[in-house]
């Protein structure tokens, strides 16, 4: 860890602790006095104003900042392991995956829209490069289902991930934890709250993570392929480098918040930044071994850039939101935003020792925008609000691929070759076919054969440099959104109401690549939300929700010859109930989605460039419930269950075949599931509380071609956590295991070496125990 890290760590303990109080009796969050419900009432601002969760007719997930707490989740694919039909992959913070309810977004190209909103404090953040963001000090997480075109806008063509952090408080708040795991991990949470006088207030959180990886690099050493120690980079400078390890961490943030709080208005003011220094992602070849080594995913690696992988990125945001009491009933809200983002990432694309293809990409973007409602709460029957935003996004991405010419030209010799001689067995996973699994990796140690000597060596020919770089190749988007929304909600009866409204937006989309090629084009459109909530008693509703949702269409110059992707729509249906009682609370939905003009993106492995088709038609059918019990006050539990049939059709509503009809979508399994125990006891002047989650998945294919050997088997995982604390002390201790098994999985597969015909594989993270220390009120 270097000196600078560490001295941040130490600076930001000690501001911390500096306002901690003095042990004082500990508040126990399981435990409540018998004269009240054992489980809290759910409060959401999914609707733009505050609501009980029964109230609010939409399928939505809502995740606690004292789930968060207890489970020590600090991030977001952490969080999608309770929720059915929900799955985050965030192998790094570059380009994390976001699946709801299986549709995920497949793309990294700067022009693309995602189909999944990420929000933070009301502000988008669903760009790519910015919504892999750490949680800390945050209220809640709300996750709704289905499009959600009136309360999130253009991105949530499938849902949305809201994510809402603590504010400054009128009362004086501090607390601090430390945590050290076996893989070498130090974590340090803290935050401080501070009443500066009547009207204004001050809250400083932070999070500082740093873990060196989990999976051992052999690059660049005595016992590698290139044991002189060191690497040509992306500019032909030759770096020294050694092989350190892989799928790390490290994250130093903070959120420095400040609320001016008057009789019928307040401003907040907000400045969020984040660093990140990542050791690089396993992306280990499924086929081509390190030295001594061998191609499993969950053994030693050997990528040639060595310890030069790694992703860098600093994220700046700047926010104030004002809000407004015109009148009783009649509030005024407004944010207004901007956001930078500088990342760059080496990455080894062919997974091994050989430079048939490594890379590096750069992001540096600008988000900025403004929003304004007004919110009507103060009718008998009619409440609802009325709003307009606009959104710009000014990105560039260069990219770099560093390759060793005569071997990658005897790579794509061979490829191509074998192309012709075994045409129904291809190696390309974006291409969809009948061979087997093991046929396919016949041909491609064909492949990989050609690249070495009969004594084991890379092939090479001195009358060829060693290293020649190709690019950078430059993509460039500059996307301006603005929309006006109206939506409302009448109460007809005491039991009955119906909410409707409308999103009009209106988009400019400009693309240029390689600095050359430009293409610019409008659009607009008109998005619907019709929803119906039955209130059958105080503990007991129904709803039924329609919603449309659409991602925007994609502009590609095509040097010089413009494509225009048509718009992807999709009509969303939801029916479901939700239960809260004092000791139960349930909730379980039917919803069916129906596609058209369905996008799929391909990355040129060559180039980098993104190219977005569509590619038919689809129907998603399935099911999700949640269960939540308190046998007493001290011993919870909860339950989640996602049912899904996400296939694409076999044909277009014209009739016209698609490659993949019939294939189940990425990342999208028939079966998630989830379940939690919470026990508290006391013992001899101590409070213990025990908690334990499993969650399970089915098997998902990685790729939607479904190609053979680019899947995970089902599996589960468990983590287990013990905390104790003195009666009367202000501080706890814990004891936690991850992956309690120490279950082998992948969390990716196939990537920008499938595209090659030499695809790469991502593992999950293995046991790793530790212990925290926690401090405060």
């Amino acid at each position: 860890m270097s000196l600078k890290r560490t001295a941040t760590i130490v600076s930001f303990v000690v501001i911390t602790t500096s306002f901690l109080p003095q042990p004082v009796t500990a508040q126990e969050s399981s435990a409540q006095s018998a004269s009240t419900p054992l489980l809290e009432e759910i409060i959401v601002t999914a609707q733009r104003r505050e609501q009980s969760v029964l109230d609010v007719p939409v399928t939505m997930d809502v995740i606690s900042g004292d789930f968060l707490d207890t489970t020590n989740t600090t991030e977001l694919n952490d969080v999608s392991r309770f929720l059915p039909n929900v799955v985050i992959q965030e192998q790094g913070v570059s380009l994390p995956s976001f699946n709801i309810r299986g549709i995920t977004d497949d793309t990294a190209a700067v022009a693309a829209t995602p189909r999944i909103s990420v929000y933070q404090d009301g502000i988008d953040i669903s760009k790519k490069t910015v919504s892999s963001a750490a949680l800390f000090d945050v209220s809640r997480i709300e996750v709704l289902k289905g499009p959600q075109p009136t309360l999130f806008g253009v991105a949530a063509a499938n849902g949305a991930i809201s994510i809402i952090s603590n504010t400054p408080q009128a009362e004086f708040d501090a607390n601090a934890r430390v945590a050290f795991n076996t893989e070498d991990g130090l974590e340090f949470q803290g935050m401080v709250n501070v009443p500066l006088n009547d009207n204004f207030s001050f809250r400083l959180a932070g999070i500082v993570r740093e873990q060196d990886g989990t999976v051992k690099n052999q690059a660049c050493g005595p016992n590698s392929f290139n044991p002189s120690g060191q690497i040509a980079d992306h500019e032909l400078v030759v770096r020294n480098c050694s092989g350190g390890k892989l799928n790390g961490d490290s994250v130093e943030a903070f959120r420095a918040s400040l609320l001016a709080d008057f009789d019928r208005f307040s401003v907040l003011f907000r400045i969020t930044n984040e660093d990140n220094d990542q050791p690089g992602i396993a992306f280990k070849s499924g086929s081509i071994a390190p030295l001594g080594g061998n191609t499993s995913p969950f053994s030693d690696a050997e990528l040639s850039l060595g310890d030069v992988i790694g992703i860098d990125r600093e994220l700046e945001s700047y926010d104030i939101t004002f809000d407004f009491q015109i009148i009783q009933g009649l509030d005024f809200n407004a944010v207004v935003y901007k956001k930078d983002v500088e990342l760059a990432e080496f990455f080894d694309a062919d997974g091994s020792a050989l430079r048939i293809q490594d890379a590096f990409f750069e992001n540096d973007a600008e988000l900025s925008g403004a929003s304004a409602r007004f919110v009507f709460t103060g009718g008998e029957k009619f409440e609802g609000f009325i709003g307009a935003s606009y959104n710009k996004d000014e990105s560039i991405l260069p990219f770099s691929i560093i390759v060793d010419p005569f071997l990658r030209g005897v790579f794509d010799a061979q490829a191509a070759a074998l192309a012709i001689q075994f045409p129904d067995i291809p190696l390309d996973q974006n291409v969809s076919t009948n061979a087997t699994e093991a046929e396919i990796a016949g041909v491609r140690n064909l492949l990989v054969s050609a690249l070495f000597n009969p004594d084991g060596t890379p092939i090479s020919n001195p009358a060829f440099p060693s290293t020649a770089v190709l690019g950078p190749f430059v993509f460039e988007a500059e996307l301006e959104i603005a929309s006006a929304v109206v939506e409302g909600t009448y109460q007809f009866t005491d039991s009955l109401s119906v909410t409707a409204g409308l999103r009009y937006l209106d988009e400019t989309r400009l693309t240029r690549n390689f600095g050359v090629f430009e293409a610019e084009d409008d659009f607009d459109a008109t998005l619907p939300r019709v929803a119906v909530n039955y209130n059958y008693s105080d503990d007991l509703s129904f709803y039924f929700n329609y919603a449309e949702g659409r991602r925007s269409p994609v502009v590609d110059p095509n040097f010089g010859a413009t494509q225009v992707t048509a718009a992807e729509t999709v009509n969303s249906y939801d029916v479901g109930f939700k239960y809260a009682g004092d000791r139960l609370a349930l909730s379980g939905a039917l919803f069916l989605y129906t596609y058209k003009d369905f996008q799929q993106s391909f990355t040129d492995a060559a180039t980098f460039q993104t190219n977005t088709v569509t590619v038919g038609d689809s129907d998603v059918l399935g099911l999700e419930a949640t269960a939540k019990y308190a046998f007493s006050e001290t011993l919870i539990g909860s339950v989640s269950l996602g049912l899904l049939d996400a296939e694409f059709d076999d044909s277009t509503d014209s009739g016209a075949v698609f490659d993949f009809g019939g294939n189940r979508f990425r990342l999208a399994p028939k079966v998630s599931g989830a379940f939690r125990i919470t026990k508290s006891v006391e013992v001899s002047g101590w409070n213990i509380d025990f908690d334990f989650l499993a969650s399970y998945q089915s098997q998902v294919f990685f790729e939607s071609s479904n190609f053979p050997g680019l899947s995970q088997d089902e599996y589960w995982i468990a983590d287990a956590s013990v905390k104790l604390r003195p009666s009367d002390a202000a501080w706890q201790i814990e004891i936690y295991a991850d992956n309690v098994f120490d279950e082998e999985y992948l969390i990716d597969a196939g990537n920008t070496g499938g595209g090659l015909g030499i695809p790469t594989f991502v593992r999950g993270k293995p046991a790793i125990a530790g212990i925290r220390l926690y401090i405060g009120i």
